[in-house]
């Protein structure tokens, strides 16, 4: 592939990606960023108050046996070779947890919501005005 052919489908990779989110949405993610990981905790804590313990997750690698085909360039003959690949699984293990300090936790994050939900207020209306021609 020559040189400017690979700037111009670059840049058409980098348009495509680019149409995914509009700047507005973009701006209102990055907003609103630290309110919803807050959220997202206080469900984790709740559910595991609920539960009684906590579910650490990990992401294990295990290997996939595949086949792969080369041509012999003596005799163009389609020869298979074995090319295992990597792929990945998530393992949930149950860690047990102390309920106390799991409700202190939660009670912490519950003070600061009503904080953060105003700074996701105020960054979504300075998003909305610095991009007022999305609707």
């Amino acid at each position: 592939m020559r040189y400017p052919t690979r700037i111009l489908l670059s840049a058409f990779l980098l348009a495509g990606i680019s149409a995914c989110s509009t700047p507005r949405e973009n701006c209102i993610a990055g907003a609103t960023a630290d309110y919803r990981t807050l959220q997202a905790s206080i469900s984790e804590t709740k559910l595991n108050i609920a539960r009684g313990y906590a579910v650490h997750r990990q992401s294990v690698p295990y290997v996939v046996p595949n086949t792969c085909y080369r041509t012999d360039p003596n005799t163009n003959a389609t020869i298979p070779y074995p090319c295992p690949t990597t792929a990945y699984r998530t393992v949930e293990t149950p860690v047990s947890i102390n309920v106390v300090q799991e409700k202190k936790k939660l009670s912490g994050y519950l003070k600061l919501l009503p904080k953060y939900k105003a700074q996701a207020d105020a960054g979504t209306r300075q998003c909305i005005a610095q991009y007022p021609d999305e609707a």
